[in-house]
């Protein structure tokens, strides 16, 4: 029995390690890219409203009447959308890239 208890702990450790081992390495892959992709966004979104606000005040009215702010949102978040998919993609292993329209 005892042997039998040692041959299941065994067996538990060769299958739970390798896996832990994964999910820890993939927890600091997407941590990491979570973070330098936030951190790089935030700043461009910051240099290009900083850059805009420094212009005349008419420009600016005009800016706010065409909704160019909400268009610099959309873009930038489309942008993290894009580099989160990317990411996701790096963090499982596979080697397929991910298509946003065409043929497969």
């Amino acid at each position: 029995m005892h042997l039998v208890i040692q041959l299941f702990f065994r067996l538990l450790g060769f299958a739970v390690v390798p896996l832990g081992w994964k999910l820890l390495k993939g927890l600091g892959f997407i941590g990491v890219t979570y973070t330098g992709v936030h951190l790089m966004m935030s700043q461009a979104r910051d240099y290009v409203f900083n850059h805009l606000m420094s212009l005349p005040g008419e420009w600016i009215q005009l800016i706010g009447l065409l909704k160019l702010d909400v268009c610099i949102n959309i873009l930038f978040s489309a942008y993290i959308a894009r580099a989160v998919l990317w990411g996701m993609d790096k963090a499982t292993g596979s080697k397929s890239a991910i298509r946003w329209g065409g043929k497969l």
